[in-house]
């Protein structure tokens, strides 16, 4: 399974402002007398990860994209950034993924990761 590389040169996976969110699967049970009680189904939530990289240099770039090119539907493994523990199964969202270079050193990319079962 192939790991998500350090894409920048400063040796970081992300930059700041970093979005991280955690989806938990719940239900819901309503009873006779209209009270409810929600319960999470799953014990860990699913992470997910917004990296939104800017002031990248056409290497950077190139990197994002061949990686996701490389990668394309497939799973990967993916150190988060902020405590250093690794998913094992994430993939690159559908939602968004876009790059661009507005001249040589001020390229940005858009990607989002998500943990999956």
């Amino acid at each position: 399974m192939a790991t998500f590389p350090i894409l920048l040169k400063t040796g970081s996976v992300a930059q700041y402002p970093l979005t991280r969110t955690v989806t938990l699967d719940t239900q819901a049970v309503q009873f006779l007398d209209g009270s409810q009680q929600t319960y999470t189904l799953s014990g860990a939530g699913l992470r997910r990860w917004e990296l939104s990289l800017g002031l990248l240099d056409e290497a950077e770039i190139s990197a994002v994209i061949s990686f996701a090119e490389q990668v394309g539907t497939g799973k990967f493994s993916f150190t988060n950034p902020v405590t250093g523990e690794t998913a094992p199964t994430c993939v690159i969202s559908g939602q968004e993924m876009s790059t661009s270079l507005v001249n040589e050193l001020d390229g940005k990319a858009v990607l989002v990761i998500e943990e999956v079962k």
